[in-house]
This record gives C-alpha cells, sequence and structure tokens, in this order.
C-alpha cells in the first residue's frame, strides 16, 4: 500500500518531469470545465444534486425514505458530472468523508492523494468565500458534523494503527490528522482567521496593517486590536463587512480563550502521553510555568526554557510514535498538533538579546520543524550533529558561519517539504482555480517555519552585519535571507512569473523573478528565485558558465521586488555573493556606462572546426575513443567516456559511437520540398539576418521535422546492428539503450552546452532506437537549443551531433560531482548533487546536495524533494516509483567513495592525452548495488571574465570577515 509503480512513456515523462500533471485535461475542456466551476459558486446546492441516505448494503434512498436497517447515513449526493471529475481528471470536490471507505482516501497507488485534495478544498472554501460551497454552505443535510467526527476519528486510528505510518510517511500522517475531522480537533478555526482577515482588508484597506500582523506575527493581542477597529469605524461598513467582522471576533476569541499554559496543562493531562518514554520531557514542561502567558518577555537562556522543552517534546512524539500502543497514536499526534499551536502563539516572547541566544532560538525551531514533520529526522540528525555552541562562547566565525548558513537552509527544506507533498494536487486544481496555487504559502504562514523563517533572517543578517557584506535592495525591502548564487552582471527589465509551468515567452535580455526556476529555462539576462535549486542542475551550470547572475530571495523579498515588474534593472552578483539591484533611475555613472558598454560588446565563443574529421562514416566501439578525439570524430561525452574506460574499466561498460560524419553524410540527402540538400538548407537558414529571428525557427522547425524523417543511408542499421551484437551481446532490438547527444558545442573552452541537447532513457524496441537516433540529430534544432547557440556562438551552423549508444543501467541513486567546492568556492571541495533512480540531478529537481570539504565535514546543504523515482526496466521504457523521504540517498559509505573516486580522477586525468586543462571536472555517475557507475566526466566550466570585471570585484573591496566573534555579543 504505500508503493506504487507506473509504466510513463516518453510524453507522459517529460510531463512529469517538468512539474505538469499527465493526466490534465486539454485546453478546451479545461475552460468548459472552470465555467462549470465558477456556475457552482452560484448554485444554492452548490456541487449537490440532492439529499440521500446512504445504507449499508449500497443502496442510495431519498431523503424521507431512510434505510431500513436504520443505520445508514444521510448527506448530499453529488451532481453526475462532479462525480464523474474523480476519474479523469481525478479532482475530488466531495467534504463528504463519511461513508467513504477508508482505503480510497488513504490510497498508496495515488500517493494518498484524496486526503491532500480534502485539505486543498478546505483551504479553497476558507480562501475564496466558500468556493463552489458558496451558497451551499447552509444546504441542511448536506453534511452532517457528527457522521464526519466519527468517520474521521475511525479511519485516523486505522492509518495510525499501520507500522510505517509514524515512521516513513509521517509528515502526510501527521496532515491528514490535522485536516480530516474527528472528534475534539478544530482544524479550520486558523485557517477560517487568516482568509477572513484577508477578506476585510481587500474590502478596507486600512486593516490591512493589522490582516499582515494576524497573518505574519498571530497572538493574543489581535482580538483586543480587531474590536477596536471595527469600534472606531462600524459606521462606514455594510452588512457583509460587519459580518466578516463578527466572524471574525468569534474565531479570535475562541482561538485565544485558553491561556497557552492551561491549553498545555489539557494537552499534558492525556492519559495518551503517560509513556515512561516520554513522561521526561512531559514533566519537564509542565515545570516551564513561566511560559507567557501574556505579552512578556523570555529574553536569556534560562533554565528551563519553555519554547526548548516544546521542541524536546514535539521531537518527541515523532521519534515514540511507532513504538507507543495503537490506540493512543492518534491523541498523541493531537498533542503534536496543538503544541505547534501553543509553541507558534508564544514564540514571539523569547527575544534573545545576543548572538548566542538568537542561534538557540534557531536551533531550537529547527529541532521543533523536525518535530512538526517538515524535515526528516535523519535531516535534523545531519544538522544537529556539530556541536552547539554555548552562548558565553568565543567562536570561530567561519564554523559560526556555516552553522548559521545550515539552519537557514533548513526553512528552505520545510518549505519544500510542503511543496512536494502537495505540489501534484495544487498543480491539479490550479488548473480550475488559480486559487489553489496560495496553499503553500498558507500552509507554510500557519506553521512553526513561519517564526523559524524569522529567526533564521535574523541570524542571517547579524552574520551579514559581522562579514560586513551588504546587499543593496530598493529601499524598503530587507535584504536578510538573500544570498548571490553566480557571479555576473546584468541590465534589463524586471519580470515576474508566477506559474513557472507556464512563464509565457521568455525575453533573453530581461531578469526574471521566479518562485522556483524552471528546469528548461531559455537564455536570460539574470534570475532571482526564492528557490535556489540545486547548484548543478543544468540551468545553474549555463548560468555559472556564460556568467548569467543568479540570487536566492526570500518570500517577503520577492513579493517586495514584485513592485518593480516591468522597470529595468541594475542586478549584479559578486563574487563573494554581494547583491545589487538597483532600478534605472538611481546608478551612477560608472553603472550607467558600464551598462552601455556591455549592451554594446557582446561575447562571442566559437566552436572549433578545425581538427573535425568528417571522414568517419561508420559506427565504432567507445573502447576505441580517447579523450583526444574529442571534436574530432565525436562530443566529449563518448571521447573522455572511452578514456575513462581505458582508466577505470570495471565503471564503464562498452557502448557504440555514431561519429559526426555518419551525421553529416546524412545531411547531404534532399530536403523534402526544396532543391537544396538538408544541410545547404540549414546554411541558408543561419544565415537570415538577424532581425529575422522568426524566420530562423520556423525554417529550423523545418528541418527538425525532416531530420526526424529521413532516411538512413544504405548499410547503416546493417553495420549498427553487428555492433550491437560485438559490443552490446545482442541484436538492436533487445537490449535497452541509453541514446546520449553528443556535440561538437559541447565542453569548449568557453562555452558548455549542459542540458541543451536530446537523451532518451532506456530505449529497447528496434524502430524506436532508429527513430530515436533522428530525434537525437535533430536536437540542436530546437528553438532552446538555437537561443542559446546564436546568443553565445559566432559559429552557430558548426554544430555536428555525434551520438553516444550506452546499455542501461538501473542504477539506484544518481547524480551530478563537480570537483570544487560551488557553496564554498574552494577549489579543495567536492559539491555533490544526487537523486534516486537514474537521470538524477541535472533537470532542476530538488536533488539531496552536500558540500564535501577537505577537513573531512560532510555538509548537506539541500535533501532531496522528490517523492518518485526513474527507474529503467529491462523491457524498456521508464517507471516511475513512489520513494520514501525517511533516509539519505548516499551513505556515509557512499560519501566515502565518492571521495575516493574524487581523488583518484584529480590525480588520473590531468595530463591526460586530449583533457584539457588540470580541473575542476564535471562528473556524471551512479550507484548500482553500491558500486560506481561512471557516465561521464568533463571539464566543469565557470566564466571566470565574469567575475573579473573592475566593477564586481569593487563590490567585494573592503570586506573581511573576523577571524573569532563573540557569542555574548549585543543584537
Amino acid at each position: 500500500m504505500m508503493r506504487y509503480v507506473t509504466v510513463v512513456w516518453a510524453a507522459v515523462m517529460l510531463a512529469v518531469c517538468h512539474g505538469q500533471s499527465a493526466f490534465a485535461a486539454g485546453d478546451g475542456q479545461l475552460a468548459g470545465l472552470t465555467a462549470k466551476i465558477a456556475a457552482l459558486k452560484e448554485d444554492p446546492r452548490g456541487p449537490y444534486q440532492g439529499i440521500n441516505w446512504f445504507c449499508p448494503d449500497g443502496s442510495v434512498r431519498p431523503a424521507r425514505d431512510p434505510c431500513p436497517s436504520g443505520d445508514g447515513i444521510q448527506h448530499g449526493k453529488l451532481k453526475d458530472w462532479v462525480l464523474s471529475l474523480e476519474k479523469d481528471p481525478g479532482i475530488y470536490l466531495n467534504t463528504v468523508l463519511a461513508g467513504t471507505p477508508g482505503e480510497q482516501v488513504w490510497d498508496g497507488e495515488t500517493r494518498y492523494s484524496r486526503v491532500k485534495q480534502y485539505a486543498l478544498l478546505q483551504y479553497l472554501i476558507s480562501a475564496d468565500d466558500g468556493f463552489i460551497y458558496r451558497r451551499a454552505r447552509y444546504y441542511r443535510g448536506a453534511v452532517q458534523a457528527e457522521d464526519e467526527d466519527k468517520w474521521g476519528g475511525q479511519f485516523l486510528n486505522r492509518i495510525m494503527a499501520l507500522p510505517p505510518t509514524g515512521s516513513r510517511d509521517f509528515f502526510t500522517a501527521r496532515e491528514a490528522c490535522r485536516v480530516i475531522p474527528h472528534v475534539n480537533r478544530n482544524k479550520t478555526r486558523r485557517q477560517s482567521i487568516r482568509s477572513v482577515s484577508k477578506a476585510i482588508a481587500e474590502k478596507d484597506g486600512a486593516f490591512m496593517e493589522l490582516r499582515i500582523k494576524i497573518h505574519g506575527q498571530p497572538g493574543p493581542r489581535d482580538l483586543d486590536l480587531v474590536k477596536q477597529f471595527r469600534d472606531e469605524n462600524q459606521g462606514r461598513m455594510d452588512p457583509e463587512q460587519a459580518g466578516r467582522f463578527n466572524t471574525l471576533i468569534t474565531d479570535l476569541e475562541a482561538e485565544y480563550r485558553v491561556s497557552p499554559s492551561g491549553l498545555l496543562d489539557a494537552v499534558l493531562a492525556r492519559d495518551s502521553l503517560k509513556n515512561q518514554r516520554l513522561s521526561t520531557a512531559v514533566a519537564r514542561l509542565n515545570a516551564s510555568k513561566h511560559l507567557a502567558d501574556a505579552p512578556g518577555v523570555f529574553p536569556g537562556q534560562a533554565d528551563p526554557n519553555p519554547y526548548a522543552d516544546m521542541a524536546q517534546l514535539l521531537l518527541k512524539i515523532r521519534q515514540e510514535l511507532p513504538h507507543v500502543p495503537e490506540g493512543i497514536r492518534l491523541p498523541l499526534m493531537d498533542a503534536s498538533i496543538e503544541l505547534e499551536t501553543v509553541l507558534m502563539r508564544t514564540v514571539s516572547n523569547w527575544r534573545p538579546e545576543t548572538l548566542g541566544q538568537l542561534l538557540a532560538k534557531t536551533i531550537v525551531l529547527a529541532k521543533a520543524a523536525a518535530g512538526c514533520g517538515y524535515i526528516e529526522s535523519w535531516e535534523w540528525d545531519a544538522v544537529n550533529r556539530y556541536q552547539p555552541f554555548s552562548p558565553e562562547d568565543e567562536a570561530g566565525f567561519t564554523p559560526f558561519r556555516l552553522k548559521a548558513e545550515q539552519v537557514r537552509r533548513v526553512v528552505d527544506w520545510g518549505s519544500a517539504m510542503i511543496t512536494a507533498v502537495y505540489g501534484s494536487e495544487i498543480s491539479l486544481f490550479a488548473g480550475v482555480e488559480p486559487k489553489a496555487r496560495g496553499f503553500s504559502d498558507d500552509r507554510i504562514r500557519s506553521s512553526v517555519l513561519l517564526p523559524f523563517g524569522e529567526s533564521a533572517d535574523a541570524l542571517s543578517r547579524a552574520v551579514q552585519a559581522l562579514s560586513g557584506i551588504t546587499h543593496q535592495l530598493p529601499a524598503g525591502i530587507e535584504s536578510g535571507g538573500v544570498r548571490g548564487m553566480n557571479q555576473g552582471l546584468a541590465f534589463g527589465a524586471l519580470t515576474r512569473v508566477e506559474d513557472e509551468n507556464d512563464p509565457g515567452r521568455i525575453e533573453a535580455g530581461n531578469i526574471y523573478l521566479f518562485r522556483h526556476i524552471p528546469p528548461d529555462l531559455k537564455p536570460v539576462a539574470g534570475v532571482i528565485a526564492v528557490s535556489e535549486g540545486n547548484p548543478v542542475s543544468h540551468v545553474q551550470l549555463l548560468a555559472r558558465n556564460l556568467g548569467i547572475p543568479n540570487a536566492a530571495v526570500t518570500p517577503k523579498a520577492f513579493d517586495g521586488l514584485a513592485a518593480f515588474a516591468g522597470k529595468k534593472i541594475l542586478f549584479a552578483v559578486s563574487q563573494r555573493g554581494r547583491v545589487v539591484i538597483k532600478t534605472d533611475g538611481l546608478l551612477t555613472l560608472e553603472e550607467k556606462n558600464l551598462v552601455s558598454k556591455k549592451d554594446r560588446s557582446k561575447e562571442r565563443f566559437t566552436v572549433p572546426v578545425d581538427r573535425i574529421n568528417l571522414d568517419r562514416v561508420h559506427p565504432v566501439l567507445l573502447s576505441t575513443a580517447r579523450a583526444k578525439d574529442s571534436g574530432q570524430i565525436c562530443g566529449p561525452k563518448a571521447a573522455n567516456l572511452g578514456q575513462l574506460k581505458s582508466l577505470f574499466p570495471g565503471t564503464v561498460g562498452e557502448g557504440i559511437i555514431l561519429p559526426f560524419g555518419i551525421f553529416r553524410k546524412h545531411m547531404d540527402q534532399a530536403m523534402p520540398g526544396t532543391d537544396s540538400t538538408c544541410w545547404q538548407f540549414l546554411e541558408r537558414a543561419l544565415s537570415a539576418p538577424d532581425q529575422d529571428e522568426a524566420f530562423r525557427i520556423s525554417q529550423l522547425s523545418r528541418l527538425r521535422d525532416a531530420i526526424k524523417t529521413m532516411p538512413f543511408l544504405p548499410g547503416f542499421e546493417n553495420e549498427l546492428n553487428a555492433l550491437f551484437k560485438t559490443a552490446l551481446g545482442s541484436e538492436l532490438g533487445q537490449v535497452p539503450v541509453f541514446i546520449r547527444s553528443d556535440t561538437n558545442m559541447e565542453d569548449i573552452k568557453d562555452f558548455t552546452g549542459a542540458g541543451l541537447n536530446l537523451t532518451l532513457f532506456n530505449v529497447r524496441d528496434r524502430q524506436q532506437i532508429l527513430d530515436g537516433i533522428r530525434e537525437v540529430w535533430a536536437s540542436p534544432y530546437t528553438e532552446r537549443s538555437y537561443l542559446w547557440r546564436q546568443k553565445y556562438l559566432s559559429n552557430p551552423a558548426n554544430v555536428f551531433p555525434s551520438i553516444l549508444l550506452l546499455p542501461s543501467v538501473n542504477v539506484d541513486r544518481s547524480g551530478v560531482i563537480i570537483t570544487h567546492g560551488i557553496l564554498s568556492g574552494r577549489p579543495d571541495d567536492i559539491t555533490v548533487a544526487f537523486s534516486r533512480g537514474v537521470g538524477g540531478a541535472v533537470d532542476g529537481q530538488t536533488a539531496e546536495s552536500y558540500l564535501l570539504t577537505a577537513d573531512g565535514d560532510d555538509i548537506m546543504t539541500q535533501p532531496a524533494r522528490e517523492t518518485t523515482a526513474v527507474r529503467s526496466p529491462e523491457g524498456g521504457g521508464v517507471v516511475r516509483e513512489g520513494v520514501f523521504l525517511d533516509a539519505p540517498v548516499l551513505s556515509r559509505e557512499d560519501r566515502k567513495k565518492i571521495r575516493e573516486l574524487v581523488s583518484t580522477i584529480r590525480a588520473t586525468l590531468p595530463g591526460t592525452p586530449g583533457i584539457e586543462g588540470s580541473g575542476p571536472f564535471d562528473i556524471e555517475m551512479g550507484f548500482y548495488n553500491h558500486e560506481i557507475r561512471l557516465f561521464q566526466v568533463r571539464p566543469f566550466m565557470e566564466n571566470k571574465r565574469a567575475g573579473m570585471t573592475r566593477y564586481l570585484l569593487g563590490l567585494d573591496t573592503g570586506y573581511a570577515d573576523p577571524q573569532t566573534i563573540s557569542l555574548k555579543k549585543g543584537l
């Protein structure tokens, strides 16, 4: 039940990889569905066609004709078309759960989608004035609260009894307990407070400041402030607005009626907490009677510390949940949810006075986040394994900064957990109701991640002040939490993209503001994003290589910068990560001159063709290739992999190379519908004037279609089949292979083409392999690949694809290694990013990432947040398999093997004929049965010119980190 496998073919695979629903309706169908959903909001019965009795024998009877057995349940019956949505496209719009078989709601095959959709539906009801229940909220009999509570309690007790629930998928189980109604749980009130206050502010802008307070820093004083505002403005309210205030005040009174310590006493008095392994934590928390019930201050490190005790108890509940009797697991989970609420409501009263106290508070909240499931238990261990600092200590600045950066990252990990768990359902709902996209933000802000993020931001600002690095942002935008990722300089229009799945037209000269960087991003001038992504995705590598500035910002800074959308800005990131964002009108004379010079002088790189050998027109064995053949008969992937096979024969299998010459010879065939060859057609298309870019793109599209259907030259298929027998042990079509593009434009001295061309996974069928070869030949002429080349290459027509055919290896884990510390800037460190399954870490996944330092530390910078993994079955195609996040992708032994591999490569590759430079290197590899399989090693391209301008160097002038700091330093 806790695992699922689905076969997904090429088109569906691409949709899933790019965060799209593989089962989404077509545009016309979607538009019709959106209109129907809108009509439900005005329907007095909402989604229901009537009220019926639902009997144990499966019969459905009219409302006035109860079940003969007397034990049926009565509730609304969905309209037939609403019910049909559950099958296609898989959307559940029913708030009635009573009577539903539990296995349909807790369904491992759909990754518990019904539970997640129920949470989204409740959010939309709150955020959208009832959503499809807007006029049906008072439809008598549609929902029976008693039946829902009874069903919810029975259902949750059953799922909490499942052995893996408490450990393997804790967050999803806790979310089910949070959202599904059952006795003594009110989960909708806090969401109602947030949505009603938002609705009031939308009607009355004067309420906005108080609304922000309620959303960002909720507390008992909110009730008095709301009452005061209502009394002062009652004369200008219409009845609807007055009703909203009444609802808000009622909810606030219920929320704050019981003091925090009183609520805790009730929670901790439950029999469920009388567990021997929890007793110490409970007793300690009960002793913390100075828990602030009213506005007050808890400034320092006094012992006992109630907030540290609450965090400890949250973590203890999570750890002990699988080990306590089944009957008390649900009450324990309820206690955890209530405890999080108390912590959120009171922790603002803990006001650190020193640097050490601020770090201590941030770590406490990180522990609380682990206890609540926003990060996995092992992830907390990875963060907490460093010896905590005492607030009385002198500390080295560098280890303190690293610790501060690590706990700051945990906020991102927690946010990413919510996005990963709910992402598919949000995309599904957003197709018919865009307001669903607000769910993740609402969920984050109603969790302990909110005060945790505020504390981590304060710590980042303190560290930034100590190092002397200051960012320059537009007035009113706080710089805490802003991080420069890739150095570079850009000037262009700031463009906000809210939906990365549909970013609209991407303009190469603009600077883009994303919440998450799309994996297939076209060339842009600069990137500012809330999510920094994994540091070795293809997008990040291209950005680093081409000197495209890239910075990560907080959600609050994102909102502030969004106000400047459409305006031209200067965006600069220095080598040390200092960020400058200035509007056009505020530029200095130096900056204006710099911008104008940059517009006039565009760096272009040249693809070397002086060594290319187009006379090699037959397939060759991988084992015969060496690094010196790169750019001569094939691209660097095949050449370097052939070299690696000679150096590390046990880690590289045999393969087949289709040299440049085979492609070039095929291009001498006639171009359909013209009097020229395909090659002549290509040259003419690319020789069109620069202003005719649309024409060139359309011509390349024609060429691409021609290549995909061009006939193979006589003898080619027979040669390929013979080499399949020799190299791979079976005829063409009997062994699955990866079909990898390998052009001469990749990894040239000043340019990397990482990720611009096609690779096909695990293709077995003979005809699909042959068609795949033509598809890969055509891939350099896609619009995205062409735009990258056209912008940066002086001779884009001289791009020749070779192909590398490798037998598929169904690796357990795969990823990328850079033999350089990208985040640390230290050449002796190692950057690692891995995902489960094949094809890991290169397409923008939230991969598990590490900085392996030369000092021996393995610092995890990001955990994996992919809930599925791609596998390569022997029959061909790809399989998406559900995975848990409860264990790391890479074990300590795996990381040790990576260090040993890097050490060997550093010692072996420099000086090898055909290998340019001494590093750093970019390695793609996987683990198969715990053994290394190498897929690629190439030079790591980073554009050093981007950081060499006088301006960027000047941004770092005068800054020097202190050697030591006093943690008693006041804030």
